[in-house]
């Protein structure tokens, strides 16, 4: 119902973070003047305390799906050194096939490396799909190619099966990436969950704002700014394709590099 937010631009994310935040204590403050003057020979310690535990609520939600996303963008960068050293691997191995099926090996996964070094930032979602699509062509290629090594007597079956483990490290850490970096996202019911926590928290923070008679229009806007900013943080964390931190492809491009070189 929710999967929509994980789907929006950022740029989106922060603006409706912003207006939420804006709305919410904008609403509580008038809430909370009309209440003191209804209330003007009155007064309730327990909205301080309300306000505090909500507030104390919403940073927990904060850091745990700062906590999540964190996670999963280490995870993020270190599949892909994982992945650098299994192709690198599958290259070097190359060499205990034969002549010819070493020759193409080595130029499918000279062309596999370039294929997945492109910066994430730098193509649509399109040109990612298609990127994917060619990864298995090249696997299933890779695959053919040893299953023609071993139905040829001269090649030592123990090294075929040195090739055969590096190259099947090779897929699953493709499998592994594209469920890391593509589908594994924070839930929409979450972000729904964050998004109201977010907006109740303020809206009773601006209640006592109001009945205390004490607000300010930089303030709010600097509050408002504050959360969105750590909103946007964790959305842009939670996405492996948009946004300034991305995982840093250069290990793929460099060993791309390094590949075409030993072919030259």
């Amino acid at each position: 119902m929710f999967n929509f937010l994980t789907t929006l631009p950022l740029s989106i994310i922060y603006l409706i973070s912003v207006l939420l935040i804006l709305v919410a204590l904008s609403l509580g403050y008038l809430v909370g003047h009309r209440l003191a003057r209804q209330r003007a020979d009155q007064q309730d310690s327990s909205i301080g305390s309300a306000v505090a535990a909500m507030l104390g609520l919403l940073a927990f939600m904060l850091a745990l799906t700062f906590n999540m996303t964190s996670e999963r963008f280490s995870e993020r960068k270190a599949l892909l050194l994982d992945e650098v050293n299994a192709i690198e691997t599958t290259f070097l191995r190359s060499d205990f096939l034969p002549e010819a099926e070493r020759a193409r090996v080595r130029q499918l996964l000279t062309e596999y490396a370039d294929v997945r070094s492109t910066d994430p930032t730098r193509r649509s979602m399109v040109e990612t799909f298609e990127a994917m699509a060619r990864s298995e062509e090249i696997h299933g290629a890779l695959w053919q190619l040893l299953g023609s090594s071993q139905d040829n007597d001269a090649v030592n079956a123990i090294h075929v099966r040195a090739f055969y483990e590096s190259l099947n490290e090779v897929i699953d850490l493709h499998s592994k990436r594209v469920q890391v970096g593509l589908i594994y996202q924070i839930p929409g019911a979450i972000w729904a969950a964050l998004y109201a926590i977010s907006a109740l928290a303020v809206f009773g923070l601006g209640v006592q704002l109001g009945i205390n008679a004490r607000g300010s229009a930089p303030v709010a806007i600097s509050l408002a700014l504050a959360f969105a900013l750590v909103i946007l943080l964790i959305a842009d964390l939670d996405r492996a394709g948009e946004g300034l931190l991305v995982v840093n492809q250069e290990p793929m491009r460099a060993l791309a590099e390094r590949m075409t070189n030993q072919q030259q």
